[in-house]
């Protein structure tokens, strides 16, 4: 049996599939995203309620607190992109954006409204037969609106423990409601999970299961847009300090993080956090997205990894590589890299639109002199904007991957054509020599990831790039003795056995992938390829646990439902059968082969 390719919505360990960067991409948009917090110990209204208890540890209170003495801070981060990058979708927010749309996307057959009703803001996802009868029909509330609208907004839906990104959303270029991003790829309804690696970059405390696939604690969100602490840390100890009154010069910024003040590659790092995708993002083992904390080096909880240029393929794509183009700019280099994001950006400020100009072409002018540029004074005002110095240097381009939306290039170019400097093609080190890891700390800067974490970013890479599936499989046998119950080792090990593509070979691949669901898999594609490992071997009876508990860790999935269905009809269980699909059509309305499998129970199941 060949190696099944991973689903696009199977989530491993890492909690992000590929095309899920889309949507982080879109509706991050330009805003300048600066951390990821550790979860909320304390709700957002609330500080610790005895003054003279020691605070905890760590302790999150919410930008509401903050703003009791930050007042004026807290109003202007509230108007940037970063302090509007969520909002409950409540009828004063859809007054400011066209709430009724109706659409048909070709492709799918399906047509699309968006509507509002009793003050609640739906969509629709429906088809229409040649006679004009209705096939199916999905109405969902959206319950929360993604995303500052610098490129669009997107809508989240909640489905028991689960959030689900909505299939359409509102696109600021072009004013109107279209297909979300990566909604190309497939036919996903509302069932395309929101995962942890997205709603950290966008929620100021949110509450997601580790290794939940997209299922949240109740509520889901203790504060909504990105705050205060997602860059200066947890504020328990430092309301704490405060209200006990020792307001020392000397002590009274130890309990707090002030980016200004750290290290410039530690203050990078609060960015990289979310503007940096690099091609692989590996969560160390034990960690989570909420173990980041402001003031720490990021790798010691998430190691950004990219593939080497080359002169073949340079790196053209703007999708949140935001800090390593800046890296390949003449401006950072020739400053020995004291340039940093916050050069440029004041996380609390965002000027409008039609201040911008003048305001980051004052942020230029704190280095280049009117005579840095070669452009006569006479041309540049009759430019519009005039002496647009972003504008020229750093140019917005538009995503080709996602429609109607586009993102700064931040590699600070003289001209459009400039090459990119000789380092870009010289990045790897003998202890990596088949990835950058962009984020390593300077001091160990000669040392290389663990084996455990390339292995990780390997499994990330190989679809898009199969050239290392062969050191994946080489890495994954290495670890494993060293790793024998680890599921990332496991499934190096099923993937490199099922490639023998023998008898022997498909039953190690079994024995592999069940000592990893016992250890904790959770990605669909493991429990899909287990069963269909169980069938072939004459034992589909011995597929439905693992199959049931699939559908139990990813409801979205529909290969899932299917395959249990088969499975159900191989064991002529016609009863659970005909539940299991009545369940699946519930989930998947748009699913046809659901749909034709309930019309006609028995019938052989179709592949997926």
């Amino acid at each position: 049996m060949k190696p099944r390719p991973r689903n696009p919505l199977a989530i491993g360990r890492s909690g992000l599939p590929a095309i899920a960067f889309l949507f982080i991409v879109w509706v991050l948009g330009t805003s300048h995203r600066d951390s990821i917090a550790r979860a909320a110990q304390l709700p957002q209204s609330q500080a610790p309620e005895n003054a003279a208890a020691p605070p905890p540890a760590v302790g999150y209170v919410g930008s509401q607190v903050c703003a009791g003495c930050h007042r004026p801070i807290f109003n202007s981060f509230s108007r940037t992109d970063m302090g509007r990058s969520m909002s409950a979708a409540t009828p004063d927010f859809l007054e400011k954006i066209p709430s009724s749309a109706s659409l048909f996307d070709a492709r799918l057959n399906q047509h699309f409204e968006v509507s509002v009703r009793d003050g609640n803001l739906y969509q629709s996802d429906f088809q229409v037969a040649p006679g004009g009868e209705t096939v199916f029909r999905d109405s969902r509330k959206i319950d929360w609106i993604i995303g500052s609208g610098a490129n669009g907004l997107g809508g989240l839906v909640t489905r028991d423990d689960f959030l689900y990104e909505a299939p359409l959303s509102y696109y600021s270029k072009s004013h109107s409601w279209a297909l979300s991003p990566g909604y190309e790829f497939g036919d996903f309804g509302f069932n395309r999970p929101i995962l942890p690696a997205c709603i950290h970059c966008h929620s100021g405390m949110p509450r997601p299961i580790p290794n939940g696939n997209g299922r949240f604690l109740k509520p889901p969100f203790q504060e909504l847009a990105i705050g205060c602490e997602n860059c200066h840390g947890p504020g328990a100890a430092h309301v704490h300090e405060m209200r006990e009154g020792d307001s020392a010069p000397e002590s009274a910024d130890h309990s707090i993080v002030n980016p200004a003040k750290l290290k410039l590659w530690l203050a990078d790092n609060i960015c990289m956090s979310c503007h940096q995708t690099g091609d692989a993002r590996v969560l160390k083992p034990g960690k989570n997205y909420r173990d980041f904390r402001p003031g720490t080096p990021l790798d010691d909880t998430l190691s950004i990894l990219m593939v080497p240029p080359t002169r073949n393929a340079p790196p053209q794509a703007d999708l949140l590589q935001h800090y390593f183009s800046m890296t390949l700019s003449k401006c950072y280099r020739a400053s020995g890299s004291r340039l940093s994001c916050i050069s440029c950006h004041d996380p609390h400020i965002q000027p409008a639109h039609d201040e911008a100009p003048a305001y980051y072409r004052q942020k230029c002018l704190s280095c280049h002199t009117e005579k840095s540029c070669a452009v006569p004074p006479a041309i540049r005002q009759h430019k519009s904007p005039p002496d647009d110095c972003s504008g020229c240097h750093m140019p917005k381009r538009d995503i080709t991957v996602i429609s109607h939306s586009s993102l700064t290039n931040h590699r600070i170019v003289a001209t459009a054509e400039e090459p990119f400097p000789d380092e870009t093609f010289h990045l790897a080190t003998p202890q990596l020599p088949d990835l950058v890891h962009l984020n390593a700390v300077p001091e160990r800067k000669d040392s290389a990831p663990s084996l455990l974490t390339n292995l990780e970013a390997y499994a990330q890479l190989i679809e898009q790039y199969p050239q290392y599936r062969s050191r994946y499989r080489e890495v994954g046998r290495q670890l494993e003795a060293t790793e024998p119950d680890n599921v990332i080792v496991l499934e190096a090990l099923a993937d490199g056995a099922l490639a023998q593509d023998t008898a022997e070979g498909r039953a190690a691949a079994l024995r592999y992938l069940n000592r990893a669901i016992e250890n904790g898999a959770n990605a669909p594609a493991d429990f899909e390829r287990l069963a269909t490992l169980l069938v072939g071997a004459g034992r589909p009876a011995d597929a439905v646990k693992p199959l049931q508990l699939g559908i139990r860790l990813a409801p979205y999935d529909v290969t899932l439902y299917r395959q249990l269905a088969g499975v159900y009809l191989a064991l002529d269980r016609r009863s659970d059968e005909t539940a299991i699909l009545r369940q699946a059509h519930e989930a998947f309305p748009q699913d046809a082969a659901i749909r034709k499998l309930l019309e006609n129970p028995g019938a052989p199941m179709p592949k997926p």
